[in-house]
């Protein structure tokens, strides 16, 4: 063999390498773009059927709001597959659908469940998305709770926790009541002349201690009660809202949030989102309401609530109502409502309440300083008039989600 047909032997093997180098560089490119088309496709589908599940999701609350049938059923707790919903071709959408069914937990409390799906080509996705509702039934001129949590339907829900360091918690009168568990943790819940109960258990641990003083027992387990409706902003004329539009105050939130330090504020006061009190000495003389969350965060200030002798006096929130102090003096005259979470986090804060505690489910974390629970109802039975109070709002308390 030459040594010229031994190079053109070298240059055949080089190139036909090189042209499978290019191949196989050129499959892989191919195969890369394709797999991240597919992703950006399983993108594209798990966020529309996101919406699509979310939309399932309200259109069963609109229906629960607004057909008669479905919210009796709902309040009853006898919901069924006949109140399911089922929908496809969304938007004019042939491969967009979703199902929805709703499970009564307790009267007015329900998980529903919406399943959306979402095909294009071979391509199918489905989410499914679980929102837990309730809506407030409890109705009635008289109050006998100082403290009570009122979820129902889940271990997650209507408990009442206490957890401090070198903090009592003191309560006079009333009854101190969970739908679910009665916790104290390290620290002491003092009552005196007054019921502590639980529709689950009480419970005592971590150094925890519990006294009970004078005529005060304690009973567990008990029946569940009924959380107090509070018609926030309902098309009656008696709604907090309207009645604040016809003769008290409308905020909006960043409205609200610019009142400077040292405000007093009278009569009914509605803020349309979420109420901001920050780092700033307030008072209210009357009523407090919002539409999402009232957060007061305070580092030495005073805030006042004060009872109105025609309205009554509290703070009251169609979401959660947080405190996060660090000294200062917080007193309020009456009740204080959170239609979701009611969260107490206080450090050397004197924190006194001369009426009633009431969340779906409350939590106190404290150290230092003292907090006082007085059962007074004269400051809060003008809140809680039935005939102020005649529904109340749909509230979702949990999501979850899960894709597959």
């Amino acid at each position: 063999m030459t040594k010229k047909t031994k190079n053109q032997g070298f240059v055949l093997i080089v190139s036909i390498l090189t042209l499978t180098a290019l191949l196989m560089t050129g499959s892989y490119l191919l195969s890369l773009t394709n797999s991240e088309n597919k992703i950006s496709v399983v993108q594209s589908l798990a966020t529309k059927n996101y919406y699509l599940a979310e939309t399932g999701i309200n259109e069963m609350i609109w229906k629960i709001q607004n057909n008669q049938a479905t919210k009796n059923a709902f309040i009853a707790g006898t919901l069924s597959s006949a109140n399911n919903i089922s929908r496809t071709n969304i938007f004019g959408e042939t491969n967009a659908s979703y199902q929805v069914r709703v499970e009564n937990t307790a009267t007015a409390e329900a998980w529903i469940i919406s399943t959306s799906t979402y095909q294009i080509a071979d391509n199918i996705s489905q989410r499914v998305v679980k929102s837990y509702i309730t809506r407030p039934t409890g109705s009635s001129e008289e109050w006998e709770f100082s403290s009570f949590a009122g979820g129902r339907g889940s271990q997650q829900n209507g408990n009442f926790t206490f957890t401090g360091s070198g903090i009592v918690l003191t309560a006079n009168g009333g009854r101190l009541h969970a739908n679910q568990v009665f916790k104290v943790q390290g620290a002491e819940v003092v009552v005196n002349d007054g019921i502590v109960s639980a529709s689950n258990v009480i419970n005592v641990v971590s150094g925890g201690r519990l006294t009970l003083n004078g005529t005060s027992y304690q009973s567990a387990p008990t029946t569940t009660i009924d959380m107090l409706q509070i018609d926030f902003d309902s098309t009656d004329p008696n709604s907090w809202k309207n009645r604040a539009l016809a003769s008290g105050t409308v905020y909006t939130e960043t409205q609200f949030k610019n009142l400077p330090s040292g405000t007093t504020l009278n009569g009914i006061i509605y803020v349309t989102g979420e109420a901001e009190i920050i780092g700033k000495n307030f008072t209210i003389n009357g009523v407090l309401i919002a539409d999402e969350e009232i957060e007061i965060t305070l580092s030495g200030q005073i805030v006042t609530v004060t009872a109105d002798p025609i309205y009554g006096g509290g703070l009251l929130s169609k979401d959660d109502v947080e405190f996060t102090t660090a000294g200062g003096t917080i007193t309020i005259n009456g009740l204080i409502y959170a239609a979701d979470d009611l969260e107490i986090t206080s450090s050397g804060t004197n924190f006194t309440v001369n009426g009633s505690l009431t969340g779906f489910d409350a939590r106190i974390t404290a150290s230092g300083g003292s907090i006082i629970l007085n059962y007074v109802p004269e400051n809060f039975l003008p809140v809680i008039d039935p005939s102020y109070n005649t529904t109340a709002p749909i509230i979702q308390i949990d999501h979850w989600e899960e894709q597959y």
